[in-house]
């Protein structure tokens, strides 16, 4: 692999239970979290790979992939194709050298772009110390470039966003479609630009923060309210994957205690599904399933397996 150490002066290079990946030593969450215990969104690629993957192999669509500890444990393990979105320059040449690293060019495709409602160019605020943690601004800040932030100050970046509708359109994409978000905030535009995408889709994973939506100039209840597009889902990572899973409208029922308005912090993993009952569930449950699939009242959605 051709080395770029102008961008890269700061790699790191450590092995864990995803195999060898390259990251920036600067980096004190993500990269020092795969540092000291081998992983990073351990239990979201478990239930991608045991779980949403069951059946066998499908899509998994990454948009906000960063340097790609999550996309690329997913497609090794469960031989899917992957699609992985990652706007910033420094973690797009990671997440590609890792790829590589774990000769995955083949099955997924990296691209340098920020999901969005429109395609446009919008500054990206950068983490000093969090790699995970850039975020899409509205509006253009004076530009401040890494070598002119003060220690701790955030720089920006500009970037360019696209609908991940035109990016997918006329593409074919196998069953099941996993879509997972985490862009810090602006998750409502990206649905807002993935319409189509959604229609395909067969699971929705996103993180879900008011704080950072509102933020961005969205609010939660459009945010809910797209995400109901899916009957079914569940809060992750907090409580035992509830079988068969919750409503939607249960999910942000069980969230309601979160302020709206941006005053709290809190943020989750949320699921989202066509079906109450996921791949390699128990038989009794499974069975409930196929009974209740062929009664008049199931949801529809025009999107076969």
């Amino acid at each position: 692999m051709a080395e770029n150490d102008a961008l890269l002066a700061d790699r790191l290079v450590c092995d864990g239970d995803y195999g060898v990946f390259e990251g920036s030593a600067a980096d004190r969450v993500v990269m020092a979290e795969y540092r000291a215990l081998g992983s990073w969104a351990r239990d979201m690629v478990d239930l991608v790979v045991e779980r949403l993957f069951g059946d066998g192999p499908g899509t998994f669509i990454d948009v906000g992939a960063n340097i790609g500890l999550v996309v690329v444990p997913i497609v090794e393990r469960t031989g899917s194709i992957g699609i992985a979105f990652e706007p910033e320059p420094k973690n797009f040449e990671l997440l590609t050298r890792n790829v590589q690293r774990h000769r995955l060019d083949a099955r997924i495709e990296t691209l340098p772009f920020a999901c969005y409602s429109e395609a446009v160019r919008l500054p990206l605020s950068l983490s000093p110390d969090n790699l995970g943690d850039h975020r899409l601004e509205r509006t253009a800040p004076v530009p401040l470039t890494a070598a002119s932030a003060a220690p701790g100050e955030r720089a920006t970046v500009e970037v360019e966003t696209r609908r991940l509708d035109d990016v997918l359109r006329g593409r074919e994409l196998p069953h099941p479609i996993v879509l997972k978000l985490d862009t810090q905030g602006t998750e409502v535009r990206v649905l807002e630009g993935a319409r189509e995408t959604l229609a395909r889709a067969d699971y929705l994973i996103s993180e879900y923060c008011p704080q950072g939506i509102v933020a961005h100039g969205d609010t939660a209840a459009r945010f809910a309210e797209l995400a109901c597009g899916f009957p079914f889902g569940a809060v992750l990572h907090v409580l035992a994957l509830p079988e068969p899973l919750h409503s939607s409208q249960h999910v942000f029922d069980q969230l309601s205690w979160i302020a709206n308005d941006g005053s709290d912090p809190g943020f989750f993993d949320l699921l989202f599904a066509r079906h109450w009952v996921l791949p390699k569930s128990a038989p009794e449950i499974a069975g409930l399933d196929r009974i209740w699939r062929e009664s008049p009242g199931y949801p529809r959605f025009g999107v076969t397996r």
